[in-house]
């Protein structure tokens, strides 16, 4: 019998969130490939029983005022008509 991770039993039902850019996300090899390095990370390379992988497609933007550079922004913000703390 194959030994098994201990690590993959304490992250059953682990809600894992990936973020990816758009030209990314609908490329089937390379989803493949980010997937692979995922669950590497996470300890266990050949499955991910017991969590879900939740890959985001990057949306939303941020420019930054001096230089106008545009660039991705990781994770839920706050907009701004709802306001912040």
């Amino acid at each position: 019998m194959s030994e098994m991770n201990p690590q993959s039993f304490s992250s059953r039902g682990e809600r894992v969130r990936i973020f990816v850019p758009h030209e990314v996300s609908f490329d089937l090899a390379k989803m493949n490939k980010i997937t692979a390095s995922v669950l590497d990370q996470l300890g266990c390379p050949a499955c991910h029983s017991g969590r879900i992988l939740d890959f985001m497609t990057l949306r939303d933007f941020v420019v930054n005022p001096r230089t106008l550079d545009v660039q991705p922004v990781i994770g839920p913000q706050p907009l701004a008509s709802q306001g912040t703390p």
